[in-house]
């Protein structure tokens, strides 16, 4: 998967069950806003309080209400219900799937490598996903580099906002040419795609998917003067986007949009009252 993609948000009902009208109008607002492609149930979609089941539901939803590629987000810190979650997907009709790092039990790079090969070991499709500000572990590109051996394994999230970083993965490029870098860091994005990544799976595409996918484009152009432009006038509503944890702050303006009820699940809770403002300013000056 290329491209712009949207890390999509889970709309919840008051009860904290999913709400499944509201993520049928976020699919076709999606489509409205040439979006090029879906992260189901990734860290953004409040997978850490989804069960199983509730995954599979939102599988099945979304792959029956969209023509938009999708891809599973399987992330756990067991490999074993990582596993499952990928042979859950697939059973839903979705084989690619986004895989973060196993948090908290910080594994070695030994660890993060039998990890992943178990897997691709699936048949599945796996992009690795690497926040170790959110995980506790930091999947290196050495590592990295062992994994696209496998034919399974086709691609990377890399949020590490390193410049060393991101060309040390542009260079796994040069192994595996089918190999797909995505960004998963909104305000530095434009930066890789410049010395080669193929896409971002964007949080901030949850509320202005148009303007991803224009820069996006832009890139894939190799206009990037005119995408670092326009980024740089996004970047205050980057920021401000993570000013509580997310998807917080994209929940609020999507119940602003009227495309979502404004509810997470504890712990996490709705935008605070003292930043309702600045964030809503900050989006409609846009």
């Amino acid at each position: 998967m290329k491209g712009s993609i949207v890390a999509i948000v889970t709309p919840m009902l008051e009860n904290g069950e999913v709400d499944f009208d509201s993520f049928k109008k976020l699919l076709s607002f999606h489509e409205e806003n040439n979006t090029d492609g879906i992260v189901l149930v990734g860290t953004t979609g409040e997978s850490a309080t989804l069960s199983a089941n509730e995954r599979e539901e939102i599988f099945k939803f979304a792959f029956s209400e969209t023509e938009i590629p999708l891809m599973a987000g399987v992330g756990s810190s067991s490999t074993k219900e990582a596993c499952r979650l990928v042979e859950i997907a697939a059973k839903s009709g979705i084989t690619e799937c986004l895989a973060v790092t196993p948090y908290y039990n910080k594994p070695s790079q030994t660890g993060l490598e039998l990890h992943f090969t178990e897997l691709a070991n699936t048949q599945s499709m796996i992009t690795l996903y690497n926040v170790p500000g959110r995980t506790g572990v930091d999947l290196l590109p050495a590592t990295t580099k062992k994994l696209i051996q496998n034919e399974n394994i086709v691609g990377i999230k890399e949020a590490v906002n390193s410049t060393e970083r991101l060309e040390e993965l542009a260079d796994l490029k040069k192994v595996q040419p089918e190999f797909n870098l995505l960004s998963g860091d909104d305000p530095t994005f434009v930066d890789f795609m410049k010395i080669g990544a193929d896409g971002v799976i964007s949080v901030a595409a949850n509320v202005i998917p148009k303007q991803i996918k224009e820069l996006n484009d832009l890139c894939l152009d190799g206009q990037y003067s005119a995408a670092l432009d326009k980024n740089q006038s996004y970047a205050n509503l980057y920021e401000l986007l993570f000013i509580e944890a997310s998807p917080s702050p994209c929940k609020f303006l999507l119940e602003k949009m009227s495309l979502l009820k404004n509810n997470l699940r504890l712990p996490l809770h709705p935008l605070s009252e003292s930043f309702r403002k600045k964030v809503y300013e900050a989006f409609i000056s846009i």
